[in-house]
């Protein structure tokens, strides 16, 4: 129920937001050492309100996944957890949650423990019905792909703390991390075209499949762009060695081949191309804070 690989990609970006903001700072390593055990906690809490949030879908998804030929093994769906179980499941991953961002926020700032119930409200509401209005589902998405940033933001002192120049490099690390996610999301939406419909309006179910996944692709080509050509990224994870080098050379190609993949292949090792890529940010800022 809860995609325990898949969130892996939400508590990613967190570090890499958290991490651009400590090495961007005057901070020393000491500094940062010391700030561990409130990462670490804080990135608990992350994962389990994504898993809760995984949960709440598949709660609400029930009678379409048990009719989805790749989803209907899955717990709700195949009744081998009941919906009062998953539901409880869902109510003790989100109190776990706020537990852990109280716990990361022990400076006293609530800003942390308001975006994580923040971000479980969004979730919540996903699954209880905004996910079938047109283009709603995308970009909720997208936003839950970045919003880890933010609450990176907040851990600590607080957003307000944040010089302009941090605060530009997480808005420009969310210019491309959310047109991904959307860009997934969509690729997905092609796959459930057959079951979705009467039930969700997708965009594949309003302007076909072909289109869909050119504007997909185009997302993607895009985004991949901004990365290889702009020399701001490549400032920003500047590292010796440069692993980040080493996760475009590798994420790029991976990006390029899934386009040419059937569908379910394709976005797949899109998702993969991510894991790679925030791999090789969080590599790279770690290897800067040393």
């Amino acid at each position: 129920m809860m995609r325990p690989v898949t969130i892996i990609q939400a508590v990613g970006a967190f570090l890499v937001g958290r991490l651009v903001i400590l090495t961007s700072s005057a901070a020393s390593s000491s500094l940062i050492i010391k700030e561990v055990p409130d990462i670490l906690t804080a990135s608990i809490s992350i994962y389990l309100s994504y898993g809760a949030g995984m949960a709440m879908n598949d709660c609400a998804d029930v009678a379409i996944d048990s009719v989805h030929e790749d989803k209907q093994h899955r717990s709700v769906a195949s009744e081998t957890v009941s919906m009062r179980n998953a539901s409880l499941f869902c109510v003790a991953l989100s109190i776990l949650s706020l537990i852990f961002s109280f716990r990361a926020s022990c400076t006293g700032c609530n800003g942390f423990p308001l975006w994580s119930f923040f971000n479980l409200t969004v979730m919540a509401l996903y699954a209880l019905g905004l996910q079938r209005i047109f283009l709603v589902k995308n970009l909720m998405c997208g936003y839950l792909a970045i919003a880890p940033l933010i609450g990176a933001s907040l851990l600590g002192g607080g957003a307000s703390n944040l010089g302009g120049d941090v605060a530009g490099k997480l808005y420009k690390l969310a210019l491309i991390g959310f047109p991904l996610q959307v860009a997934r999301e969509i690729l997905k939406d092609i796959e459930d075209v057959k079951v979705d419909e009467g039930t969700k309006k997708t965009l594949p179910l309003v302007i076909g499949e072909r289109k869909s996944k050119w504007i997909a692709y185009s997302l993607v080509a895009v985004v991949n762009g901004t990365m290889l050509l702009s020399p701001y990224f490549w400032t920003m994870f500047k590292s010796t060695p440069n692993v980040y080098a080493l996760s475009v050379v590798i994420g790029t190609p991976m990006c390029i081949c899934a386009s040419v993949l059937p569908l379910s292949e394709g976005q797949k090792m899109l998702k993969k191309s991510i894991y790679v890529l925030l791999l090789g940010m969080i590599t790279a800022l770690l290897n800067q804070a040393r």
